[in-house]
């Protein structure tokens, strides 16, 4: 009896032979994984306790390293958002005064203990201050900062209303970020009331410096004759209308200080180098001049001492961070020692059959092959 099939089927058996044919590895070595340098991983319990161990091992010591040397660089913060006028008793600073205006805090005790044996940050720090926002951090002109006085936002509308004056004319440099530039200062005394200058060199990248902020050919300061860009909206009120201008604005563009700023953080509370200060042990009055407003936003304003290690300054994030991997480590391997112990009889009857099953399989092997002879 003759089968007859439908013509689709002979093409369709062959459709699947090319495609398994397609899907199948090349044999060769390589794609087989048989090159003599391969390195089979058999995991076994006892490799993956030994990992485990050795991890913990090495990351716990780091880790309390990285906390004992933490807890000894010395690192203070002084809160002065509400600080009190000096001059009017009574009266607060931050209600006081308008934008621009100097408002001397009352002196701030600083008290420098023994440990410190070399050269302070002095930092600035901001809370509640949301410098990572999309449209203030991209509201500058990075053209500008290359020197070009002409060049544009990324998107225009990004710089508006720091964008231009009134009569049309460029603001240099144009942007909210350069337009809120920190204005508040500060002064260190020692116990005699001599002031202590603070280093502002080599307190930004140096990246930066050569080759980010550069200055424009025709420079001649922020107001020039040529009336081609005049200083930022706020910048003018400061330096005209408040006469504190001379005190507080940049030099230029190349001013560390306002590098600094116009880097935005990450974070909404975050700390800015103000300058490097070398101060002995002993006590210290700190003198701020309150200009920079954040009660508007519930923002908050504080000066930050500290000293910087090997490891750089204090943070016991690092630390921790190794010190819980090394003890989950420790205690993943302490799990899995357990858990094979409790399972090691099963495992030993397991392959107590299987062996069995083996013997048994090659004895029928052998017995049907010398049966056949």
């Amino acid at each position: 009896m003759r089968l007859i099939l439908p013509c689709g089927c002979l093409q369709k058996d062959e459709d699947d032979e090319d495609q398994a044919h397609l899907h199948k590895p090349r044999d060769n070595k390589l794609y087989q994984q048989k090159l003599k340098p391969c390195c089979l991983l058999v995991i076994t319990t006892q490799k993956v306790v030994t990992l485990f161990v050795l991890t913990g091992l090495i990351f716990l010591p780091i880790g309390i390293t990285l906390l004992v040397q933490s807890t000894e660089i010395y690192q203070q913060d002084f809160e002065y958002t509400h600080c009190y006028d000096k001059e009017e008793s009574g009266s607060l600073c931050s209600k006081s005064r308008f934008i621009g205006t100097t408002c001397p805090c009352e002196p701030i005790d600083i008290t420098v203990p023994d440990t410190v044996k070399g050269e302070i940050m002095l930092l600035y720090g901001l809370n509640n201050y949301y410098q990572n926002h999309r449209l203030y951090r991209q509201s500058q002109s990075f053209l500008q900062l290359l020197g070009d006085v002409e060049g544009s936002c990324y998107v225009k509308e990004y710089c508006d209303p720091y964008n231009q004056d009134a009569e049309e004319v460029t603001y240099y440099p144009k942007g909210a970020i350069a337009n809120s530039y920190f204005t508040d200062t500060f002064k260190i005394k020692d116990s005699a009331g001599n002031e202590i200058i603070p280093d502002f060199t080599d307190i930004s990248w140096k990246s930066d410096r050569d080759s980010k902020f550069l200055l424009p050919a025709n420079w001649k300061g922020w107001t020039p004759d040529s009336g081609e860009y005049v200083m930022p909206k706020d910048w003018n009120t400061w330096a005209n209308h408040n006469n504190t201008g001379s005190k507080i604005l940049p030099s230029d563009v190349r001013d560390e200080h306002l590098i600094n700023w116009m880097n935005p953080a990450a974070f909404p509370s975050f700390t800015k180098l103000y300058g490097k200060i070398k101060l002995d042990p002993g006590k210290y009055t700190l003198e701020v001049e309150y200009r920079y407003h954040v009660a508007a936003f519930h923002g908050e304003k504080f000066v930050r001492l500290a000293e910087t290690s090997w490891m750089g300054g204090r943070s016991y994030f690092l630390g921790s961070a190794y010190c819980i991997v090394g003890f989950f480590c420790l205690v993943a391997a302490a799990f899995f020692v357990v858990i094979s112990r409790q399972t090691r009889a099963k495992r030993h009857e397991r392959k107590k059959k299987i062996d069995e099953q083996l013997v048994h399989y090659k004895d029928q092997n052998n017995n049907a092959h010398s049966s056949t002879l």
